[in-house]
């Protein structure tokens, strides 16, 4: 082959076991660089570039420089030299963006219901901060009757791969992800991607959206956000400059209406096809003691009923958000509690990924 593209550890392994040589490289291109930083591949970087040949051409590609891949480039990239490109915006015009604040005393899982079954979306991608959050949001939008399943890094590689076959054809509807998604999961017709958890910076935040609006569609992104999340909303929102369009949480009799308009649009259908006919001699029958207006009555309840998940049969009126209130904040760095087990960035405690402001820089040794 003429090129290889791999994970470091899969390409130590390949190196390993005699089955990929590098005596004949000519160039070693470095996607993400800080990406693999944070994900703590660095060391493996290192080891493949030690196997390589001196006279190789290198490219470094890097959402950010932080001090680890700057000495990353001094010690094995020859005279680079550096290009900066700036984004001419942040995020896509035909991406819709939107935000739901989630009252205090409710769980977001219980915002995420109705949003869904507004929405209706055609396929989506929902991100979350940690794997146990995936696992356990999954099993409740499992319970909900949606079509969901869970992505995160204690998959095996052919779980992964599985998973992603059975979305791109439609099987599954709905993936709950953390950050191991928002760069390496690509899926041609996403309609939404719901920010379930608020990532810790701005950058990430748009790797994520990024997910839809692809290839000139449309797309919609969605964000839950609680009253601990001020802070890290006006960041995103700094560093978009634009204020993320504000929505309220749907309640029952919208929730109620949209699922009726549902009912009547499959109703349509049935009554365009053929089966229709096997129950007509039951109608018949029925209508010597019932009116046929309350016998279809009765039998689009009974659908209704039988379709309804659990949590529409509770109490869940959504009430009055009130943000202005003081809020105790609590530390979202990377080494607390909100990361642990979680498939993004595992920084030090308490300090934020450093952002480029827009900035994508590369190096790459200067051509001989």
């Amino acid at each position: 082959v003429q090129i290889v593209v791999g994970t470091p550890g899969r390409v130590i392994d390949l190196i390993e076991r005699k089955k990929l040589k590098l005596e004949t490289i000519q160039w070693v291109v470095l996607d993400e660089a800080d990406e693999m930083l944070s994900m703590g591949f660095i060391d493996d970087v290192k080891t493949i570039l030690r196997k390589t040949p001196p006279t190789r051409q290198t490219a470094c590609f890097s959402a950010t420089m932080p001090r680890e891949i700057k000495e990353l480039v001094n010690q094995f990239l020859n005279d680079p030299s550096l290009v900066t490109v700036k984004q001419t915006q942040s995020t896509p015009t035909r991406i819709e963006q939107q935000l739901y604040h989630v009252p205090r005393g409710w769980s977001k899982a219980k915002a995420l219901q109705p949003i869904l079954e507004m929405e209706d979306p055609e396929s989506a991608i929902i991100f979350v901060r940690t794997k146990q959050t995936a696992a356990d949001l999954t099993s409740r939008l499992q319970e909900a009757g949606h079509s969901v399943d869970e992505y995160h890094g204690n998959l095996s590689q052919s779980q992964r791969e599985r998973l992603v076959h059975r979305f791109r054809d439609g099987k599954i509807k709905l993936v709950v992800a953390t950050d191991i998604a928002a760069r390496g999961l690509d899926v041609n017709n996403l309609s939404h991607v719901v920010n379930f958890d608020l990532p810790d910076n701005a950058e990430t935040y748009i790797h994520r959206i990024g997910r839809t609006g692809r290839a000139g569609k449309t797309g919609k992104a969605i964000a839950l956000v609680e009253p601990i999340d001020r802070r890290l909303l006006r960041s995103i929102e700094n560093r978009l400059k634009q204020q993320i369009e504000v929505c309220a949480i749907p309640n029952r009799s919208q929730v109620e209406a949209k699922r009726i308009e549902k009912l009547q649009e499959q109703l349509k259908e049935a009554l365009a096809g053929e089966r229709m006919a096997s129950f007509l001699p039951l109608v018949r029958e029925l209508s010597d003691e019932y009116d046929a207006q309350a016998i279809a009555a009765a039998a689009l309840q009974m659908i209704y009923d039988q379709s309804c998940p659990h949590w529409m049969k509770t109490d869940w009126e959504v009430p009055e958000v009130d943000f202005n209130k003081p809020v105790l904040r609590r530390n979202r760095g990377g080494g607390g509690g909100q990361n642990k087990g979680g498939g993004g960035y595992q920084g030090k405690p308490g300090k934020p990924r450093r952002s480029s402001g827009g900035r994508r820089p590369a190096y790459s040794d200067r051509q001989q």
